[in-house]
């Protein structure tokens, strides 16, 4: 069996569950050493804020996974597994409720999306995406929110705003200010 890795190449990296497996690992094990670490400082406090952020990750991935939409949901959970020019957050409302979204309209998407940023982004400087998808008019939204340096903000920007070349997607830069770039996009 096979996991399809790598969401930004056009070439797909295929990962075997074990490979998937060691970077979940991989991932809870740094977590779980964060929390290790503040406990030997005898920092309680910090100790239980970052086991509230694992737990709250472990909430969204199965929010995420409930979507059904298993390829955008691979795609998120694995995202920050890969090299990429910006770090990836998302978060779904509580009790998200929408009809059946073509999970393919949406990996291409962000897809697109995530190439676009990691092309206009030199080196990594603490640049994130932040997703927040939520139900708008029945259909599923998602606000997305950029912070970060880029190479060429007004490119960026008329380059994201032409993104949605895909039938029944809606998108809109809303806002572009400083660091940030503001968007929403309905399924």
């Amino acid at each position: 069996m096979a996991i399809m890795g790598g969401a930004t190449s056009q070439v797909k990296e295929e990962w075997t569950v074990l490979e998937a497996l060691r970077h979940a690992r991989h991932d809870w094990m740094n977590d779980i050493q964060l929390v290790k670490g503040y406990l030997s400082l005898n920092k309680i406090d910090e100790a239980v804020r970052a086991a509230d952020h694992i737990i709250v990750k472990a909430v969204q991935e199965s929010k995420l996974c409930n979507l059904g939409m298993p390829g955008m949901a691979e795609m998120f959970i694995t995202f920050n597994w890969e090299q990429h020019s910006f770090l990836l957050e998302f978060e779904i409302d509580d009790e998200l409720v929408v009809p059946k979204v073509d999970d393919e309209k949406a990996v291409q998407f962000f897809s697109r999306l995530f190439s676009v940023l990691d092309q206009h982004i030199e080196e990594y400087s603490g640049q994130y995406l932040y997703a927040h998808f939520s139900e708008k008019e029945g259909r599923l939204s998602a606000r997305i929110e950029w912070t970060g340096e880029v190479k060429d903000r007004a490119l960026l920007v008329e380059t994201i705003s032409s993104l949605p070349a895909i039938p029944s997607l809606e998108s809109n830069v809303l806002e572009s200010s400083g660091r940030d770039i503001l968007m929403e996009v309905n399924f």
